[in-house]
């Protein structure tokens, strides 16, 4: 990349990393449901779990390993794969656009609503986003260098971006129909590519694959549920529909700007590059852009027409978007790339994040984040306290979120153990549960069934005050019958 491009890739990256960490950060007081999972998975180290693979989780783990046991850890795991995004795309959008139109395909990608508004839970989707990228830098590398120690790499990547979410396996159907229908880019491929790409990707997903094997292939149940419940709730079509629409709503300033340079520059007014790309280089170029930068998206799109879609499920599928644009409207988006622009990004961005702040004010249920969560995990272990005094709580039983922010607001390592499901929660051992006991968070009828000894507590209750309504949220308590080390 030209030293320009370099400069306003880093500085973009800086802005997100401070501007969209600080944002959620301090208009929550709860965390999000998504990356409260994810925190609730990071205290073990595994190679896989009952929904998804296991990347985020380990994003989460070296985080929180840097900067602590904290809500601005799981905000700062957006960020940084947003921002890790960013360099990626700036790559790409280098391969194809003069030095000013890529800086242009860059900004008004970080203007899609995954890179701002729905930055701040971090999870699967947030966490491919940038695996799924650099998988399509090294597949170009791959192909243009026709280089094993590339392709090995782009193997090993694939396998980061697989271990994020299955997902991954668009890209692989859409390059090898770029490599079938393109004489040019059959070209650059021979099979010792391919080879060396493989061995990559099995060193990387390959204990994965291994865990699969021996847990039953729970996230593919999980996938098969999920269906179902979309299934039930809409029709493939209309599911189709909602992705397709949510999918044009979160790129609408690429829309709004392609549109204003549309109208506002004639033929005439188009600034062109200077250099003139032969007719064979640009047909390359387009079969690349239009293949690997839409064709994930539309294969998915293709598949929806049988199996019910969500619509959040396209966050990582697009990082070229912006780049498809600019290059089969070239000359005049590059009109974007002067100062004045640049200060309408700036408020575009600021008054985004008084948006994010200001919906949790008016909303008192959004995003859950006015809820009490610190106040009722340091009441849980308040009492906790009272009745083991010489016991410290190492495991907290119920749903994701709950169990979750007792965990994280609470000093020490605390596991998650998922509705008190062996199953689901393997890290924590039938031994573990009877030495040293557990906290139980609206527990179900099945969990107390489950465990005939825990007994129920006085409800916790959180007073209301002018950021919640009053909170009352039963639990029970197992007693420790051993050690707990």
């Amino acid at each position: 990349m030209s030293p320009l491009i370099k400069r306003f890739t880093w500085g973009l990256i800086l802005f997100q990393l401070i501007f969209w960490t600080l944002v959620p950060w301090v208009s929550h007081h709860a965390p999000p449901l998504d990356a409260t999972e994810m925190y609730g998975w990071s205290l073990s180290w595994e190679w896989g779990f009952y929904k998804h693979p296991p990347m985020p989780t380990w994003i989460v783990a070296v985080v929180q390993a840097i900067v602590g046991k904290n809500m601005l850890s799981l905000f700062l795991c957006g960020s940084i794969s947003i921002a890790a995004t960013y360099y990626a795309v700036a790559w790409l959008a280098n391969q194809f656009l003069g030095e000013k139109e890529a800086i242009v395909a860059l900004f008004l990608y970080a203007l899609t609503i995954y890179c701002h508004l729905w930055s701040t839970d971090f999870n699967h989707n947030q966490i491919q986003m940038p695996f799924w990228a650099l998988s399509l830098v090294f597949l170009y590398a791959t192909l243009e260098k026709k280089s094993f120690s590339v392709a090995f790499l782009m193997g090993v990547v694939m396998g980061l971006n697989a271990l994020s979410k299955y997902t991954a396996a668009f890209i692989v159907p859409c390059a090898l129909l770029l490599i079938v229908f393109s004489k040019a880019w059959r070209q650059q491929f021979n099979w010792q590519l391919l080879v060396f790409a493989s061995i990559g990707f099995l060193l990387v997903f390959g204990p994965h694959l291994w865990w699969l094997t021996q847990h039953d292939f729970m996230p593919f149940h999980y996938v098969s549920e999920r269906f179902n419940e979309l299934d039930q709730s809409s029709s493939n079509l209309a599911s189709l529909a909602d992705y397709l629409g949510n999918a044009f709503l979160a790129h609408l300033f690429l829309w709004i700007a392609a549109i204003y340079c549309c109208v506002k520059w004639r033929i005439s007014d188009l600034h062109m590059s200077q250099i003139n790309p032969s007719a064979a280089k640009i047909l390359k170029d387009q079969q690349f852009l239009i293949f690997l930068g839409l064709g994930p998206f539309l294969l998915s799109c293709i598949v929806g027409f049988w199996v019910p879609l969500y619509y959040r499920w396209v966050t990582p599928m697009l990082p070229m978007v912006t780049i498809v644009i600019v290059y089969f409207l070239r000359g005049r988006l590059v009109h974007l790339f002067q100062k004045k622009f640049l200060i309408i990004f700036i408020l575009i961005q600021f008054i985004l994040g008084a948006v994010y702040i200001g919906k949790s004010t008016i909303n008192k249920n959004s995003n859950r984040g006015n809820y009490p969560a610190p106040e009722i995990a340091q009441k849980v272990l308040e009492s906790w306290q009272i009745l083991y005094p010489h016991a410290p709580l190492r495991i907290v039983a119920g749903g994701e979120w709950e169990a979750g922010f007792v965990s994280l607001f609470n000093p020490g390592k605390i596991y998650v153990f998922t509705q008190a499901d062996y199953q689901l929660a393997p890290w924590v051992l039938p031994s573990q549960v009877r030495n040293c006991g557990m906290a139980m968070i609206t527990p179900s009828p099945k969990e107390l069934n489950q465990f005939p000894k825990a007994q129920l507590q006085p409800p916790i209750v959180i007073p209301k005050n002018n950021l919640y309504s009053e909170v009352r949220i039963p639990w029970a308590v197992l007693a420790p019958e051993g050690q707990c080390d």
